[in-house]
């Protein structure tokens, strides 16, 4: 219940203007429904994943008794069209009943591939956009707050101490060591202290991973997405011109990881010096220890991602050491793969009405629909949406 954002770090966080209105506005609705109030005043808001779960039911217990009709346990195949085309009629569900309707807000989530091919087969102006990729990289938390706090990070005891636990925010730009020596953009994301490394795929041979936290930040580890971004131009050499070749690369690194891996969803992981070494650990030096509960096992990270991809984390990962020295060390531990950090597609809508410009009645939103980027842009974005269809009536 909730999405994605639900089984991730619960992170307030936004890059669209924290004081805006419009943020103001989703926050003081999560302290109407249970929300601590310190989210309102607090630099780096935080409700983790336990606590956001109770606060959804309660938004949705709200809505049901104010006519709001959910339906769990079943996915959208499909959109029905009127006949000719041009415009939506409702969506047609995996169980295949159908729900009509001459208006359709669309707030997939960036893993709904399926129907990314359905809104293309009918005619549904989709762009390749701009995606970032990477491993999630884990450290003991008692390491990160010794790096960033100094002797004061013993006062952090798991999250009931005196300091809160330690997080980091890294972003350089690099070579990618390609032929054309161009520069890209690597940064850490969705950093999660105190917190756990989990599994975000829907099938077996395609394998992803997230980083979540419950509210107390007490996990022993420290877990972030160390990521670089790749554009659709990257993308031609693998996939081609197609709309959707964002989504075929993901899943191209997606199914490497899972045989890397082994299959199981067991996640291959490399330390960070051998990823830079450019070798596999020996057994002989030591099991690596994960906070990822489905199994790791050592594997040669380095090769996984084209070279562009891995020269440029590995020249971020130097970078990194020279910012927080002590961040590459054998402790660090990369797991494969990050690959889902937002959506690889872009639905095409009016600036002005929001609805879709190829398919009358369709309203695309949210991160799935590539006009968010985490918990708060997409509520701000459904507000918009919703404003804009409300002045429709």
């Amino acid at each position: 219940e909730g999405g994605a954002g639900t089984w991730s770090d619960g992170k307030l966080t936004t890059r669209i203007g924290k004081n805006s209105e419009e943020v103001r506005s989703v926050l003081q609705r999560l302290v109407a429904f249970g929300a601590p109030e310190r989210i309102l005043v607090d630099g780096k808001p935080h409700l983790g994943t336990d606590r956001l779960v109770r606060i959804l039911k309660s938004l949705r217990q709200h809505l049901e008794a104010r006519g709001a009709r959910f339906v769990f346990n079943c996915s959208v195949a499909d959109l029905l069209v009127e006949p000719g085309g041009g415009r939506v009629a409702g969506v047609r569900l995996a169980n295949g009943s159908e729900l009509l309707g001459d208006k359709v807000l669309m707030g997939a989530g960036h893993s709904a591939r399926s129907l990314y091919a359905q809104l293309l087969s009918h005619g549904v102006a989709l762009e390749p956009k701009p995606i970032a990729v990477g491993f999630r990289v884990e450290h003991p938390q008692d390491l990160i707050n010794r790096i960033q706090f100094g002797e004061f990070g013993t006062l952090c005891e798991r999250g009931s101490g005196k300091v809160p636990v330690a997080d980091y925010r890294l972003a350089v730009q690099v070579q990618d060591g390609g032929p054309g020596a161009g520069e890209r953009s690597c940064y850490s994301f969705c950093m999660c202290p105190g917190g756990q490394i989990v599994p975000t795929s829907v099938r077996p041979d395609e394998l992803c991973v997230n980083g979540m936290s419950f509210s107390k930040r007490q996990s022993q580890w420290a877990n972030s997405a160390l990521v670089v971004s790749v554009t659709p131009e990257d993308m031609r050499p693998l996939c081609g011109d197609h709309p959707l070749r964002g989504v075929e690369w993901q899943r191209i690194m997606e199914r490497r990881a899972a045989e890397m891996g082994g299959g199981d969803l067991v996640a291959p992981v490399q330390r960070v010096t051998d990823f830079l070494a450019g070798r596999v650990g020996l057994e002989e030096e030591g099991v690596i220890e994960s906070s990822y509960r489905l199994g790791v096992r050592q594997a040669a990270c380095h090769e996984l991602y084209p070279s562009f991809v891995t020269e440029a984390l590995r020249n971020a990962l130097r970078e990194f050491d020279r910012l927080m020295p002590g961040f590459v060390c054998k402790e660090a531990i990369l797991h494969g793969v990050e690959t889902r950090t937002s959506a690889p597609v872009q639905i095409t809508r009016s600036p002005d009405t929001f609805e879709c410009v190829s398919l009358r009645g369709l309203y695309p939103i949210g991160e799935g629909a590539g006009y968010a980027g985490g918990i708060v842009s997409a509520a701000v974005d459904g507000m918009k949406v919703a404003r804009a269809l409300a002045m429709t009536r």
